[in-house]
């Protein structure tokens, strides 16, 4: 039985001379939008065009001091229209978390100009 999270395998390939089970194979497609139901890609419709910006560039529009300061204020609740990101930056290899949460810039900009009207 396959792990419950799997589609069922595309083809199933028995090398010739071979005498163990035969192999599962899935293409391309069928493991990406695997991967988008589970959320680990983005949505396909997602609009690519929108600039899409992380906690350091967010934390210089808002006017934090630093990405920490941005993201610390995020986790205690301080910004609260930013509770959901716009996307995901998926990155391999070591250099940071896998997936970093990303903001559009219009709405970033827009409260950074809410913001600064209640001050």
């Amino acid at each position: 039985m396959l792990h419950p999270e799997l589609p069922e395998p595309d083809a199933l390939e028995k090398g010739e001379g071979s005498c163990g089970r035969a192999r599962k194979k899935w293409g391309r497609a069928t493991v990406v939008a695997a991967a988008r139901q589970r959320g680990v890609l983005p949505a396909a419709d997602q609009d690519d065009n929108e600039d899409l910006v992380g906690a350091a560039e967010a934390a210089q529009i808002l006017g934090y001091s630093n990405a920490d300061s941005f993201i610390s204020a995020l986790g205690h609740g301080l910004l609260p229209d930013l509770g959901q990101p716009d996307g995901y930056a998926y990155q391999r290899g070591s250099a940071g978390r896998p997936r970093q949460q990303r903001w559009k810039r219009s709405r970033l900009e827009e409260l950074a100009a809410r913001r600064s009207q209640a001050s």
